[in-house]
């Protein structure tokens, strides 16, 4: 490409979907903080005792920040189907593609554990209960490989850290 061109092209994630971004991290540390004392509450429930304020409210705090992971990552499909900023680099094509279904399992994942935990709360239903905890511990695998896959951009040559801080642009 010539500079021309380069110039068109925006190189940086726009500060709403950084944001968003962040945002989606704080609220997941927040919903497994929560998750013990959700299991607490839910055996409560179960032996249908009424709940105090505090399981009251984990269970308030953990359904809704689900409800609203949920309507994040779909607001934060739509932007990324708007605009992708260009790899930046010298990633190789396959790379590309397998970062890709990364960040698609982790869209699925995250929206399959907040349907699951809905299904399970609202519903009452077992089978999805089941599926929601052990959707966390894959959820748990894919951030722990897109913390890796972050770090490992790192002096490889290619701008997607900086990219994703938002240095330089602050659009």
């Amino acid at each position: 490409m010539s500079a021309d061109k380069n110039s068109l092209v925006q190189p940086f994630y726009t500060s709403l979907q950084r944001r968003l971004h962040w945002l989606v991290l704080l609220l997941l540390c927040v919903q497994f903080g929560l998750q013990w004392q959700m299991h607490a509450a839910l055996d409560a429930i179960e032996r249908q005792e009424t709940l105090s304020f505090g399981q009251f409210l984990v269970t308030t705090l953990h359904t809704w920040g689900g409800i609203s992971i949920a309507a994040i990552m779909v607001w934060r499909w739509q932007l990324r189907r708007r605009r992708v900023p260009p790899a930046g680099g010298s990633m190789p094509a396959w790379r590309e593609k397998l970062v890709l279904a990364h960040h698609v399992s982790l869209y699925v994942v995250i929206l399959f554990m907040a349907l699951t935990g809905a299904l399970h709360y609202y519903l009452g239903w077992q089978v999805p209960a089941l599926w929601h905890h052990r959707a966390k511990w894959l959820l748990l695998v894919l951030i722990g490989v897109h913390i890796a896959g972050a770090l490992s951009h790192i002096g490889d040559g290619n701008t997607v850290l900086h990219r994703m801080m938002g240095r330089g642009s602050l659009r």
